[in-house]
């Protein structure tokens, strides 16, 4: 659960007021921290600051810092606890001062005492020995070839150098062609594989592709099989540029890849092409080929003679009214049904349509939009169900206005309490907030809060200070309990 914000009265020191019992206040230039006694500035009593401490981290211990008598913090000496701990360490300082030139040091259990500094320090290598005097002498330390030596705020860094070809160092393999183990250092066989792959692959090849097979190490050679890529003045290939004669062939069209084009009639057995509407009618057979004009003059001579008939359906609905036909010499007659339906003949069209004024006797089922442009949508029903998700309002001819109109939009509940009353949830044009209101008037779209109503919810949220949607007010158990927000004593 997230937690509120509290913040302290704050201000200048200088400006530091008489708190109140119990208040606190906090100075923003000397990070004091105050609590008040009985209202007085001389009664306020200090707490702590910042001042005085250095705040450790995850990753830095935390300090105690001696400030200078006239500083505000700026200048001090931090006596800092190291960055990591094993446990608790308890050092106990001596009672009294040592002598000039001692040092501070422990017995290992924390108790420190003045003791005289050592004066000398003695070294041994893998050649040669040799004593420096602390006080006088200058400690060198030197590295050999391909070592490098730093010393930097009393910290002596030895580090290998790169190796080159003139210079003894560290060196890396790049795995992509070596293999490392134990000082153990191989040629990757898988690199020598695409070296050599990436030169076949890349050269100059005629009618054969050649491709890498990386997973099964070896190389995949393909000889060009399409006979349209080769040279036909040096081959007896018939290509797809080529011109033959072919005789006594059967050319099966309808085989995968086949195709027939640019045939001619004059090209075709006069046989196999009948060009005129008897030789459509005589001709039943499968072996032949209609022209379009045979087509068309066949066609328009058959449609010519027929009797066209029109049978109606049998009611509609399954309600009945009966049914009937109508042969193309007698006369059809559509007929509306009325204020419910009207129809028009115009040339050869037939419309129909709904009449001015619409009564519907029975249920009214809409499959697409309803679009009511009228001035008042009246529903005198006793429950209204209504299965969208979203209601949306404030729209000016179907669309989201264009301008400021000025008027408030909402929802009204009529009620009676010694009076008819209205209460309202709404937006407040004039404000831009919703209001919860008990008691509405209305004038010219225009509402006035006259009683403000109460909002009862389980839990309050609200969205925009952070970019996210916080609880602010909530429940845990019997309690109400405020997160996610700043209660600001305000400043001084």
């Amino acid at each position: 659960m997230a937690a509120p914000v509290i913040q302290f009265k704050r201000g200048l020191l200088s400006n530091l007021p008489g708190l109140r019992a119990g208040e606190p206040g906090f100075t923003t230039d000397s990070y004091d921290l105050y609590v008040g006694i009985d209202s007085t500035t001389a009664n306020n009593q200090f707490v702590g600051s910042g001042r005085y401490w250095s705040v450790n981290s995850s990753t830095v211990g935390s300090g105690v810092n001696l400030v200078e008598g006239t500083s505000n913090g700026s200048s001090y000496i931090t006596l800092k606890s190291p960055d990591s701990l094993a446990g608790i360490v308890t050092y106990t300082f001596p009672g009294t001062d040592g002598s000039n030139g001692q040092v501070l040091a422990t017995n290992g259990s924390g108790t420190l005492s003045f003791i005289d500094a050592a004066a000398n320090l003695n070294m041994a290598g893998d050649s040669g020995t040799d004593t420096v005097a602390l006080l006088t002498d200058t400690l060198t330390v030197s590295g050999g070839e391909g070592i490098d030596t730093a010393v930097t705020n009393n910290t002596i860094t030895i580090s290998a150098e790169d190796a080159s070809s003139s210079n003894k160092g560290v060196a890396t393999f790049d795995a992509t062609d070596f293999t490392v183990t134990s000082g153990d250092v191989t040629l990757n066989a898988e690199r020598i594989e695409d070296i050599v792959g990436a030169a076949i692959t890349t050269g100059t090849q005629t009618r054969i592709t050649v491709s890498y097979d990386d997973a099964n190490a070896q190389y995949d050679f393909v000889v060009d099989n399409d006979l349209a890529n080769y040279d036909n003045t040096t081959s007896a290939f018939i290509t797809a540029s080529s011109t033959a004669t072919l005789t006594n062939k059967t050319f099966d069209a309808n085989g995968t890849g086949n195709s027939l084009s640019n045939v001619e009639v004059a090209d075709l057995a006069a046989s196999a092409v009948v060009t005129a509407a008897e030789g459509i009618g005589s001709n039943n057979n499968d072996t032949t080929l209609p022209t379009s004009a045979a087509v068309k003059s066949y066609t328009d001579s058959a449609v010519s003679g027929i009797d066209l008939t029109i049978t109606t359906a049998e009611g509609t609905n399954g309600t009945g009214g009966g049914g009937g036909s109508v042969a193309t010499s007698q006369t059809m007659t559509f007929a509306g049904t009325t204020n419910e339906i009207d129809v028009t003949v115009s040339g050869q069209s037939i419309t129909y349509g709904l009449p001015n004024d619409v009564t519907v006797s029975n249920n009214l089922t809409v499959s697409g939009n309803l679009y009511v442009n009228g001035s008042t949508t009246q529903v005198n029903t006793s429950t209204t169900t209504i299965e969208d998700q979203l209601l949306d309002l404030g729209f000016v001819d179907g669309s989201a206005p264009s301008s400021d109109l000025n008027k408030d939009i909402g929802v009204l509940f009529n009620y009676y309490s010694g009076s008819a009353k209205k209460a309202a949830v709404y937006w407040d044009d004039s404000t831009s907030r919703v209001v919860v209101s008990s008691d509405v008037s209305e004038s010219s779209g225009v509402l006035t809060n006259n009683t403000g109503g109460a909002l009862e919810v389980a839990s309050l949220y609200v969205n925009g200070c952070s970019g996210t949607t916080d609880e602010v007010i909530g429940c845990d158990g019997n309690t109400i309990v405020i997160t996610n927000a700043t209660i600001d004593g305000g400043s001084f």
